[in-house]
């Protein structure tokens, strides 16, 4: 009987000093929302807004990708997107977006279909719906599993049934235009202009050539630029200017210099020094790598261990400058990161994602400090991007 009596004493005292508190006070204060409201987001995105993509891997089926604020940390929105989200494509005019999704008419299973939904990225509604061959790879999400031209009017996607082919899709006509079989290659890139590659599994890359009709005009293989034995590269490569960089295995950076008619593969440098690969240090994670424009910034994921832990997440982030490959600082992650990005401007942020919750935790790009985390952010985020913005600088 007193156990009971003090329980409840207790409870009634807890409840009491909630309801005083100040917070409770701020909290009775909101207005409930009003029914029926729509909230749209600003036309003219901010260079530390941040996509984030989760395929869900509790229930692959139910996709998403969520819009966050960087600098308040504030959820913008959200779009539904199908089975094995991947990613969302963006034009650089922004006035769309483009996502390749898949659906199946019982849920998780029945008949499948493949589209690419064109979304309002001020209302976040679908504006149109194209229909693509069904074959669209559903793979452990990659950044190049579709991409679109550098003018925004074709968008690639990969394709693995397992054969390997690529799907091409005039956004602007809302048309499937055709496809391309890629064999022993995987991924679409975008190289400039009409140019495409593909990442093949003897290191060499494959180049496609396009008509302004999005038709295939050339398609021509490079020689092996890595050994994908003794030293792969990680292929959620990023783009710095006219390159596209790859950290490998071993710690290397690879580069394709895609600036002219050929493609150039320079001399690869190494992330790493002697006493870092003594200590058993290397590149990590899902989306190892990220890029500033405005500073020339390189930034890895680094972990200890061996070679076939490519894939784990790590306790610190590693700045390089590009300019002299040199590294500059070593940031201490409030939690493992297992994919990072950094906004392209002048007073970046850097984007972590840890790999055993729904958070974000967001740094000063330049000084490494933590400024703030986003917390229930989705299921199992997994890989970001942001929207086009535009440098007030020279590049």
């Amino acid at each position: 009987m007193n156990k009971t009596f003090f329980t409840l004493t207790a409870i009634v005292a807890v409840v009491y000093l909630f309801q005083h508190s100040p917070a409770y006070a701020d909290d009775k204060a909101v207005q409930v929302d009003e029914f029926g409201l729509v909230e749209k987001v600003p036309a003219q995105p901010a260079p530390h807004w941040l996509w984030i993509f989760d395929p869900n891997f509790i229930s692959f089926a139910d996709g998403r990708a969520h819009l966050i604020d960087g600098d308040s940390g504030r959820y913008l929105g959200s779009l539904n997107t199908g089975y094995v989200h991947a990613r969302l494509n963006f034009p650089p005019s922004y006035r769309e977006i483009y996502s390749a999704e898949t659906y199946y008419s019982r849920h998780v299973g029945g008949t499948r279909t493949d589209l690419i939904r064109v979304y309002d990225p001020i209302n976040l509604s679908l504006i149109a719906e194209i229909k693509i061959p069904d074959k669209r790879a559903t793979t452990i999400p990659r950044l190049h599993n579709t991409t679109l031209s550098d003018d925004g009017r074709f968008m690639l996607v990969f394709n693995l049934t397992p054969a390997t082919s690529v799907s091409v899709i005039d956004v602007e006509a809302r048309s499937f235009v055709g496809e391309i079989e890629i064999p022993g290659c995987a991924l679409v890139i975008a190289t400039g202009g009409m140019r495409f590659l593909s990442l093949c599994g003897d290191g060499s890359v494959l180049l496609y050539q396009l008509d302004k009709h999005g038709r295939l005009i050339e398609k021509k293989r490079s020689q092996p630029f890595f050994d994908a034995d003794k030293d792969p590269i990680l292929e959620n490569g990023v783009r710095y200017r006219n390159q596209w960089l790859f950290p490998s295995v071993e710690g290397l950076l690879y580069s394709i210099d895609i600036s002219g008619d050929e493609l150039v593969f320079p001399e690869p440098w190494s992330l790493l020094d002697e006493q870092d690969r003594n200590e058993g240090w290397r590149t990590g994670g899902m989306q190892q790598i990220a890029v500033n424009a405005a500073h020339g910034l390189l930034y890895s994921i680094m972990h200890q261990g061996t070679a076939d832990t490519y894939e784990h997440a790590g306790p610190e982030i590693w700045v390089y400058e590009l300019k002299t490959k040199k590294r500059i600082k070593r940031i201490i992650t409030q939690r493992v990161a297992i994919s990072i990005h950094v906004s392209p401007d002048e007073k970046p942020l850097l984007f972590s994602l840890p790999d055993t919750e729904a958070t974000l935790d967001i740094y000063d790009g330049l000084s490494g400090k933590h400024l703030r985390t986003v917390r229930e952010l989705g299921v199992t985020p997994f890989l970001m991007a942001t929207p086009p913005y535009k440098l007030k600088m020279n590049q």
